[in-house]
């Protein structure tokens, strides 16, 4: 309807939650200021948020239409890497650390090796033979005298070449697995290749934002912009489930962070506030 903004169109529940965020991220403020949250405290808060924000985004149930939607999304991130400083390292959390050329590997590497596990899922399956890893990637905590250096437009290019293709070729590969395929639990109650595609996909967009949408290092203005990056985005994701409703849109799905069950916007909200208000009755 013309002239109806995004908040008019949230429902009173959805109201409720945004202004008991805002209630919660205040008093965790003045705790903080206080000295009655530890500094830690304040940062894995302020960690957490920006990890739910940087998924907090509905998108197609499919596995590989998931990670086409999912890599479209992180995609304009991507391409503004060679534009950062290629030796600053921002921080994401206590294991998590990037630069331009960090993002790309891991990026790169991250569909790699899901991409064999397809193959090997499959093989176990019809041949009850447990897979040998083949875990020869290197971690976000580990940082290479590579990822620190200088990254043109053309090296760039090349980069995002072969991750286009590389998210592509796992697109295709979910695309021919059967539904007994993709929701096989293996015998060592491992994820399922569902779960595991769903993971592939938000975990791309986890890597893709933190250049573009750095933190500050001190753990209380951390927290703040942390949490006010998840409010903005939850009263997006609610105000497109609004829109989905009225428009005859077939709707998209939320995903719990790791790639497990479909949530919702309401449960993601939820949880943080039990997560604070713990913290603060412990107090």
């Amino acid at each position: 309807m013309p002239g109806t903004t995004q908040t008019t169109m949230l429902s009173d529940n959805e109201r409720a939650l945004l202004a008991q965020l805002a209630i919660s991220r205040a008093a965790v403020i003045v705790a903080a200021h206080e000295g009655r949250v530890a500094g830690p405290v304040v940062r894995d808060l302020a960690n957490e948020h920006a990890s739910l924000a940087a998924r907090l985004h509905p998108m197609p149930a499919a596995p590989a239409t998931h990670l086409r939607a999912a890599h479209a999304l992180s995609r304009p991130h991507l391409e503004r890497l060679a534009q950062h400083d290629p030796a600053r390292l921002v921080v994401a959390d206590e294991e998590h650390s990037y630069t331009p050329r960090k993002i790309l590997r891991r990026v790169l590497d991250h569909a790699l090796d899901h991409l064999n596990q397809i193959e090997q899922w499959r093989r176990w399956q019809e041949h009850s033979g447990a897979p040998v890893p083949t875990d020869g990637w290197a971690t976000s905590a580990e940082t290479f005298g590579e990822d620190v250096q200088p990254l043109s437009a053309a090296e760039l290019a090349a980069w995002l070449w072969r991750i286009d293709l590389t998210i592509e070729l796992v697109a295709r590969q979910a695309e021919d697995l059967t539904e007994a395929q993709l929701d096989w639990t293996p015998p060592d109650s491992g994820w399922t290749l569902r779960r595991m595609l769903r993971h592939l996909a938000l975990a791309e967009m986890y890597y893709a934002v933190w250049l573009d949408e750095p933190l500050p290092n001190e753990p209380l203005e951390r927290y703040a912009v942390a949490s006010e990056r998840f409010a903005e985005r939850l009263r997006a994701v609610f105000g497109m489930a609004s829109d989905d409703s009225t428009s005859g849109r077939a709707p998209e799905v939320l995903f719990a962070p790791s790639g497990g069950a479909v949530t919702t916007g309401e449960e993601i909200a939820r949880g943080v506030l039990a997560t604070e208000r713990d913290i603060l009755a412990a107090l």
